[in-house]
């Protein structure tokens, strides 16, 4: 059986919109966070379901990614995919269900997510790695690849809110995908930058995932999908509608959105 590197059970998350919230006093703040980790998670379904303005974002998702794989995450707009990505990238707890990612996680969710805007972007590297943690000799072990990749040598030391945006993201990218994570988790970054550099960034994918890592990116360009993915989950509303064959799940996904794929001439 092959080894799994991220497992995903009964995943879900809700929000609450347009909600007037009282925050109280500052005691008031500051005894609700404390009390927040130790309310039982069985509570917090109740209490979706008990508000008329939440919002399932996620709910019942379940699927495995094999170690060395690339699995791409598809839907339309607010079908969950970010959500699922910022769960599995510790950034939002989610409601109820666990996910378990074996390995150091790199993530590229948002262009520059962790970058500080005085910093230069050699320091920025280094930031970046240190969040990881890394120690400042294994982000150094690395820095020369990052800047090539990047194509910012000339800027590589000026503070990054100079950088026009497809500088930041070129930056960006070449950390997340450079530094030592065994799990990368990639959110639409292929959708920015001109199209030689795209092209970078997918054989870059793929010779992440040739080198044993793991990928878990969404994109919806479905070129990108079926020449990089071996496997798929396609959400919608927050829910598994397909998940596994990649052209299965492309061809669902195309039909929801009102395009019929025909078969090529012979």
């Amino acid at each position: 059986m092959a080894d799994i590197a991220v497992s995903v059970s009964d995943l879900g998350k809700w929000y609450v919109v347009n909600e007037n919230r009282f925050y109280g006093s500052l005691s008031d703040v500051l005894g609700r966070w404390i009390k927040a980790p130790f309310q039982r998670a069985q509570d917090v379904p109740y209490a979706a379901s008990a508000t008329p303005n939440a919002i399932w974002a996620l709910r019942n998702v379940s699927f495995d990614v094999e170690a060395g794989s690339v699995m791409g995450v598809i839907g339309r707009n607010g079908s969950g995919k970010s959500t699922l990505l910022r769960i599995l990238a510790r950034i939002t707890t989610p409601t109820e269900g666990h996910a378990t990612l074996h390995g150091r996680v790199g993530a590229l969710l948002e262009v520059g997510t962790g970058f500080h805007p005085d910093l230069s972007g050699r320091e920025n590297i280094m930031l970046s790695g240190t969040m990881l943690g890394m120690t400042p000799q294994e982000v150094r072990r690395h820095e020369d690849e990052i800047i090539v990749f990047s194509e910012c040598e000339d800027f590589i030391d000026t503070p990054v809110r100079h950088y026009s945006s497809g500088m930041f993201m070129r930056l960006a990218f070449a950390v997340a995908i450079n530094l030592e994570a065994e799990i990368m988790l990639v959110d639409e970054v292929l959708a920015v930058g001109d199209e030689p550099f795209q092209r970078k960034c997918k054989a870059k994918i793929r010779e992440t995932a040739f080198a044993g890592r793991t990928v878990l990116f969404t994109s919806h360009d479905m070129d990108s999908i079926r020449n990089i993915c071996q496997s798929c989950l396609l959400l919608d509303h927050g829910r598994v509608v397909r998940q596994g064959d990649v052209k299965e799940c492309v061809r669902v996904y195309k039909e929801m959105c009102g395009v019929i794929e025909t078969e090529p001439k012979p």
